[in-house]
């Protein structure tokens, strides 16, 4: 036994060295061989090793083009994303026995739905090619991080605080390198909105991120059978996040969270959901008989982005001269003109920013609007669909977000476990920081945010559809 270790211990040993060699001479493509070896053997054997590795990878993942087929994959985590769909369709099909409970779930029902919308709208696009490959990264990414990740937590629920470790620690480690080098530029807002490259896109992705996992590693020092290590490991990422978190000088990521923890208030407090839902819903229906008087305060607001908190919070409201807020108000008008013109399938998947630049309005125009589809997508995950999918598009997306918080607050309010209403409650919070961010900004469209949002999803479902129902037959069971 001893000497077999021992080889193994050698064999990896030279594995490595041969590896850093290789790169040290520049021969990339035995690093790549290497790296396809070890997919191909943990694809087959070690499936759940993959997963965490997945989970692990993604926030250092980094987008790879090629220019000639105007393809870019974030790599290696859409690789993998990509073996780990194409395993499970093909095993679907011979051994993987696929739960009812979760195949007629709701939420499954709408995923459903929603890729088949893609599809039809990708066939009706006015880019399809485009639409067909958004189409695609959506697939793998929901394959990937939802039903895959529903087939490794459904008979453990601790394989989900797996999972999200995993990601967490990667995410801290990012993190740091990102604060370090932050450091060495004075903290200075302008280096705030890049230094994270190229690991994250901007700030704002960055601060969304943050956003969505400072309620998990909050949610998990709370853990019932933690110790005194395992609260001091989320104690450390806690820490380590909310400093990212206040670095990333993302004014969406702040709003989202501080919103995020009212509804806990209003959760603890036992206030009636509906209360909540009626409260909201008076906001907006105020915002909209005063949109007016709220639109002239907001337009004498001059109050720019900065380093300072107090100063980044009030420029939220600044639509007066503000590039930031004034480009999203364009790319809002030029989203709804698209609307107006196509309302029910609306211009196809991922096509917005190739199509939206003859929908511009001179008056709403910044200095970093642009008339070239370089310039990204809407900013907002309701408004972008609706342009790209149709108003059935946005009714798919509502109903996915209404559901989801529905059934996770549902399961929390009913399940009598406490790790699992823990974990309901963490989710459920994650998930509001990014539909409420998601107004204001999308990263959907990318593998950073898609494994954590479509994993979260997984859980909730698997927590409501098997652990809630086993609860209550346990309680019938005792009676």
């Amino acid at each position: 036994m001893k000497l077999n270790r021992n080889i193994v211990l050698g064999v990896s040993l030279a594995f490595i060295l041969l590896n850093c060699l290789a790169l040290t001479r520049e021969m990339f493509f035995i690093p790549l061989l290497s790296g396809s070896f070890i997919l191909l053997y943990l694809l087959f054997f070690r499936v759940d090793i993959l997963i965490y590795l997945m989970a692990f990878i993604t926030p250092f993942s980094i987008i790879i083009k090629n220019n000639q087929i105007n393809l870019g994959l974030s790599m290696p985590s859409e690789l993998i994303m990509i073996a780990l769909t194409l395993l499970f369709l093909f095993r679907i099909l011979y051994d993987i026995k696929l739960d009812r409970k979760i195949l007629k779930h709701p939420i499954s029902i709408v995923i459903y739905f929603y890729l088949i919308w893609l599809l039809i709208t990708s066939i009706t696009s006015e880019i399809p090619i485009v639409s067909f490959k958004f189409l695609a990264s959506k697939i793998w990414f929901i394959v990937s991080s939802y039903f895959v990740v529903i087939q490794l937590i459904k008979d453990d629920v601790n394989n989900a605080i797996k999972f999200f470790n995993c990601y967490a620690v990667g995410l801290a480690i990012i993190v740091l390198i990102t604060t370090i080098r932050h450091a060495g530029m004075g903290f200075s807002e302008d280096s705030g909105h890049w230094v994270m490259s190229p690991f994250y896109n901007d700030h704002t992705a960055y601060g969304a991120i943050l956003a969505f996992f400072l309620p998990i590693s909050i949610g998990f020092f709370f853990l019932p059978e933690n110790n005194k290590w395992k609260k001091t490991g989320y104690l450390i990422l806690s820490i380590i996040f909310i400093v990212g978190f206040y670095l990333s000088f993302s004014r969406a990521a702040w709003i989202s969270f501080i919103i995020a923890a009212g509804v806990w208030v209003v959760l603890k407090l036992r206030i009636k959901f509906s209360w909540f839902i009626v409260g909201i819903s008076s906001l907006f229906i105020l915002f909209y008989f005063f949109s007016d008087d709220l639109l002239y305060k907001m337009s004498r607001n001059s109050q720019d982005s900065s380093g300072n908190f107090v100063e980044q919070v009030q420029s939220i409201s600044n639509i007066s001269t503000d590039a930031s807020n004034v480009e999203r108000i364009n790319r809002w008008v030029a989203a709804k003109g698209m609307i107006i013109e196509r309302p029910i399938v609306g211009w196809g998947p991922g096509t917005y920013q190739f199509v939206y630049a003859p929908f511009q309005k001179g008056k709403y125009k910044t200095i970093i609007s642009t008339n070239f589809g370089t310039g990204g997508n809407a900013h907002s995950e309701y408004i972008g669909p609706w342009a790209e999918t149709g108003t059935v598009g946005l009714f798919v997306i509502l109903a996915l977000v209404i559901l989801i918080l529905y059934y996770g607050i549902r399961t929390y309010i009913r399940i009598k476990d406490t790790k699992l209403r823990l974990l309901s409650l963490t989710f459920s919070l994650s998930l509001i920081t990014y539909f409420i961010h998601g107004g204001l900004n999308n990263f959907l469209d990318t593998d950073k945010l898609s494994l954590p949002f479509w994993a979260s999803f997984a859980v909730i479902v698997v927590l409501n559809s098997l652990y809630l129902n086993k609860n209550k037959e346990e309680i019938e069971t005792l009676r």
